[in-house]
């Protein structure tokens, strides 16, 4: 893992680096971003072209990764920002852009919060952010992390971290390699003060504990859980509401017997938190053959690509200070694509399957 250098010139890269020079096509690039009456495919704007590219002051950067030892010229900061955020316009306007980059956020937990991160960075969102995860990559990740062989031994944190800093050389990050532990969390939510904590954790006594961290500094907690090939995405704006109840009351019980709970009491617990009714048929039938016939939970890359997606719009609609209320909110594929979802008959079956699932957990 290494954070990239910058140089002024070239002359200060180490002479061992790979050059990649494409200063020279960001500064074009650039001027059909800032003139948008004219257009690389048709004629007209060749001298247009040569005036901005004879006039223009810009000094460009070189960035290098000393891992890969490779040096890459391109525009500075704010320029390269312009760039890669171009076509976000006018979806998020200038104004809105700028808020969410300044945006401070915290992930905890790099299955689905590497989707989320991805989602985040590559929109243009929060340049400064705290990122945990104690695990490394495994086989089995790499259905929905994103990651590639190479990458597999390595730590998810500072798998992110890199992919983090090849695309935006500028992020600001605090990566936390062994994970989230009663012991730093209060570091991690403060140093720097996160405006938004975004909880993807495994471990229910920490995602209880953060929540009571976050309700008394106010600061509001994203969860996007996998459901099948949809998503439950749950809100809590202790920014707003700090005396809200934590998991929007569905639970109530302490720390203390948290940390006592074996598997199949654990399990109840989360099956609790995340509401049996919001459960898909497939993720029903999947927890009750937990320890059986699978051994973990299933998590699909496109449904970890949805929960980013949201997240990563959740996260924009706080930094602009937009209408985002408190609440659970189920994304559903099949509830939107498949015919009848909805009708009486489909309905019920699904609410005689939930019941059957609930009383397993009793």
């Amino acid at each position: 893992m290494g954070q990239p250098k910058f140089y002024n010139s070239r002359s200060e890269v180490p002479k061992d680096a790979e050059i990649i020079d494409v200063f020279s096509s960001g500064l074009e690039e650039l001027f059909f971003v800032q003139n948008p009456q004219y257009k690389k495919s048709y004629s007209g704007y060749q001298d247009a072209l040569d005036n901005f590219l004879t006039e223009n002051k810009i000094q460009g950067i070189w960035v290098y990764y000393s891992d890969h030892k490779k040096a890459i010229h391109i525009l500075p900061e704010d320029y390269y920002f312009q760039l890669r955020t171009a076509r976000n316009k006018l979806v998020i306007t200038s104004e809105e852009q700028t808020n969410f980059r300044n945006i401070k956020v915290g992930v905890a937990g790099l299955s689905v919060g590497s989707s989320i991160i991805n989602a985040l960075v590559r929109t243009g969102g929060p340049k400064t952010m705290s990122i945990a995860d104690y695990d490394n990559l495994e086989f089995t990740n790499l259905n929905r992390i994103n990651s590639n062989l190479l990458d597999l031994g390595r730590n998810k944190t500072e798998i992110a971290a890199d992919w983090i800093w090849e695309l935006d050389p500028f992020a600001e990050l605090n990566v936390y390699s062994k994970g989230l532990t009663k012991d730093n969390l209060l570091e991690f939510l403060g140093n720097p003060k996160i405006e938004v904590f975004i909880d993807e954790m495994d471990s229910i006594d920490l995602k209880i504990l953060a929540r009571f961290y976050c309700k008394n500094r106010k600061i509001p907690v994203l969860m996007a859980t996998d459901n099948g090939d949809g998503v439950i995405l749950d809100v809590e704006r202790f920014d707003l509401e700090p005396e809200r109840p934590i998991f929007h009351g569905l639970v109530d019980i302490t720390l203390e017997q948290v940390t006592k709970l074996d598997f199949h009491s654990w399990l109840k617990l989360a099956t609790k938190i995340v509401g049996p009714e919001f459960l898909s048929e497939s993720m029903q039938e999947s927890v009750s053959e937990i320890g059986k016939s699978i051994s973990a939970v299933p998590q699909l890359g496109s449904t970890a690509n949805v929960a980013g997606a949201a997240v990563g719009y959740v996260v924009r609609k706080i930094a602009n200070h937009q209408i985002m209320p408190s609440g659970r909110y189920q994304i559903s594929l099949e509830e939107k694509l498949i015919p009848d979802y909805n009708n009486e008959k489909n309905r019920e079956v699904r609410k005689q399957k939930t019941e059957l699932f609930r009383s397993q957990f009793k």
